[in-house]
């Protein structure tokens, strides 16, 4: 039905989970700026910070936990819902296997 549908939402789980949006890369850096640096919390953002960046740069997961991917789908009447859940998870699947989702945001009976 939709040839690209699949490989948009890989596309779409890869940039979330790899790269942040610039608002919230803006509030880490002021975040790291407020914080002394050799406190903890200092240290901590720092960490977050490299991380963050890493995983940008590697397109790496940005967390050890990924989150539980949710999707809200609206379409038009006369979709083939039954498909595009289909494609969904054949999108988080594939994503997985590429290692933007870590293992454990998979369903642990059905994979």
């Amino acid at each position: 039905m939709l040839p690209s549908f699949t490989a948009s939402i890989v596309e779409l789980i890869t940039k979330t989970s790899t790269d942040l949006p610039p608002d919230v890369r803006t509030a880490m850096a002021g975040a790291r700026a407020t914080e002394e640096r050799a406190t903890r919390a200092g240290q901590a953002l720092t960490i977050i910070a490299q991380n963050i960046d890493q995983a940008a740069s590697c397109d790496g997961p940005i967390c050890q936990d990924t989150g539980m991917p949710t999707f809200e789908v609206k379409a038009p009447v006369g979709v083939n819902q039954i498909d595009l859940r289909r494609q969904i998870r054949d999108a988080v699947a594939e994503a997985t296997r590429r290692g933007k989702l870590r293992p454990n945001s998979v369903d642990s009976i059905t994979g």
